[in-house]
């Protein structure tokens, strides 16, 4: 088969994909405890960018010494993060991809040992999934917050990412102020549509102050977040439109979360993540990417073809075999090792790092 459209180039601004395959923001947990990346780290990540991945996002940062999602969790918070990520950065590169990076805080969802023992929200209202009710953030608290997503964002340039990409899916804490079912606030961070969006725009204006009009910024984002009195496609392309005008380039469309259990996988299975992309992509002017359940380029080249993304991620694809995208063009499906759908890759282990069924080498 051939794949006219997965193989041809994407230009934002001054950055060029030479293809439309992403490679998605997932938690390795792979990095030193302190936040620097490691050689395992590097590792992983240069396996997959040599492979013939257009754009490689490296998975959920730290913005701060409190709102990482793992123990090994790589940051870029501080100035000793900033070199550690230019090895990083810089083996991605070389390999043929862009590299990017997924900035975050876990917000209500988090470890409470990771958090500090402190969760934090919008509101004091507990996720669905724990019995914890957060600290509510005071106005000067989600000031602080903007502040340490910024200088987080600035790192990432300084060390050599030409992407990055906000967290606002997956029940996450930016996720969290958008929600209307997680956001309750009565002041100018909660209540509206625009209200909700403030933090996000907030955040997406003072990072292109401090980066320039030509570095790409991202946004991920739960466009359905299926759960109960939650963010709707609908409102969601509300909310994108103002991004837009705060200085937004890419928007990376998911669904569900933490808060919505096994909902999100069970949409990526179905296919509904893929359609979701499809329905935001046909009134925005910005690019979009698409992701959920892709395991072959088939899948890809066919959303492409029916204009649902403009670039098409596969996760546990690729970490089950780095060379998928390469085996596939070359005409040597045979050989990949597919993915069982385990999950293995997304459950907590004992040990430090992400693990796969069928990919000891990670």
């Amino acid at each position: 088969m051939d794949y006219p459209r997965l193989s041809s180039p994407l230009t934002i601004k001054n950055t060029t994909f030479k293809n439309r395959i992403v490679f998605p923001p997932v938690q390795t947990n792979y990095a030193a405890p302190n936040g620097e990346t490691t050689e395992r780290h590097i590792n992983f990540y240069e396996g997959i960018a040599k492979n013939n991945v257009g754009l490689t996002i490296v998975g959920a940062a730290g913005i701060s010494p409190f709102s990482r999602l793992g123990d090994h969790a790589f940051c870029l918070y501080d100035d000793q993060h900033v070199q550690s990520g230019r090895e990083l950065f810089e083996a991605i590169r070389k390999g043929g991809s862009v590299p990017a990076v997924q900035i975050n805080h876990g917000g209500r969802v988090m470890n409470p040992k990771l958090a500090g023992d402190k969760l934090i929200g919008p509101s004091a209202i507990p996720s669905p999934s724990t019995d914890r009710i957060p600290h509510e953030l005071t106005v000067e608290e989600i000031e602080e917050i903007i502040g340490q997503f910024v200088l987080t964002a600035e790192n990432a340039k300084k060390a050599g990412a030409r992407l990055v990409e906000l967290h606002g899916a997956h029940s996450f804490l930016l996720n969290q102020f958008m929600s209307p079912a997680a956001n309750k606030r009565t002041d100018q961070y909660g209540g509206s549509t625009e209200n909700r969006a403030r933090m996000v725009r907030e955040i997406l204006k003072k990072i292109r102050q401090r980066v320039g009009e030509d570095f790409v910024l991202g946004l991920r984002m739960s466009v359905e977040e299926f759960v109960e009195g939650g963010l709707t496609v609908q409102e969601s392309r509300e909310m994108i439109k103002m991004f837009i005008e705060d200085g937004l380039d890419i928007i990376h469309v998911s669904g569900g979360g933490v808060d919505s259990g096994p909902k999100m996988i069970q949409a990526a299975e179905k296919g509904d993540l893929i359609k979701l992309a499809g329905r935001i992509k046909k009134d925005m002017n910005i690019p979009v990417i698409a992701v959920g359940g892709v395991l072959k380029l088939e899948q890809v080249e066919n959303a492409l073809q029916e204009e649902l993304a403009d670039m098409v991620a596969i996760g546990r694809g690729l970490i089950a075999d780095p060379e998928l995208v390469t085996k596939t063009i070359e005409g040597r499906s045979e050989e990949i090792v597919e993915c069982t759908g385990c999950m293995q890759c997304f459950m907590p282990s004992e040990d430090p790092g992400m693990a796969c069924a069928v990919n000891e080498n990670i």
